[in-house]
């Protein structure tokens, strides 16, 4: 009687030990073997290269992306030219963005980006300033800035940047905001810096 019960508890020890080592060694050989599971839960376009803060010839002179590093998660806006009425629908989805972040929206800073010189009208800034005092700008000097670079950014009116400075996900014009304010919720979630 006794025997049994000791081979049953070493049954038991043996199978407890085996089966983290059985899940690694079949995960193992689902990823080597090409095995990856459809889709993604971002709703952004991820980059498979993260674009570098300092490879876009960014010009700021406030905010996290000044020198703020790790600083916070960071919604970029581009605007060539001045600001016109999609240009105005974006401002005030990624203001709304930060509003429904409610206690998360401190860790989050948003920018428009004038792409080439600062483009923007007199009656724009004022308005920027009346109804967007949060709102950080600063410039992209086109010459500074390489081309594939640009042309990832030419239809895409958001580009998130991590707190470490790496621009990560680029939503397009076609994808609701609330697409953005869905993956920012998740990395707010999951995120222990910024």
């Amino acid at each position: 009687m006794s025997i049994s019960k000791k081979n049953y508890g070493r049954w038991v020890a043996a199978i407890i030990f085996l089966t983290p080592i059985l899940v690694l060694m079949t995960s193992s050989a689902f990823y080597y073997g090409g095995y990856s599971p459809e889709g993604s839960v971002n709703k952004g376009t991820l980059l498979e290269e993260p674009i570098q803060l300092d490879s876009l010839g960014l010009k700021v002179n406030s905010g996290p992306l000044l020198n703020e590093f790790p600083g916070k998660w960071t919604i970029v806006q581009f605007v060539n030219g001045d600001c016109l009425e999609s240009c105005w629908k974006t401002l005030y989805s990624s203001r709304q963005i930060n509003i429904r972040l409610a206690k998360d929206s401190s860790r989050v800073a948003r920018y428009l980006i004038s792409v080439g010189s600062n483009e923007l009208s007199s009656s724009t800034e004022t308005k920027i300033k009346n109804e967007y005092p949060l709102l950080n700008q600063g410039t992209i000097k086109l010459e500074n800035t390489p081309s594939k670079i640009m042309e990832k950014l030419k239809d895409s009116p958001y580009l998130l940047i991590d707190p470490l400075g790496n621009g990560i996900l680029i939503y397009n014009s076609s994808l609701p905001s609330g697409e953005l304010l869905q993956d920012i919720k998740k990395l707010l979630q999951n995120s222990k810096i910024g």
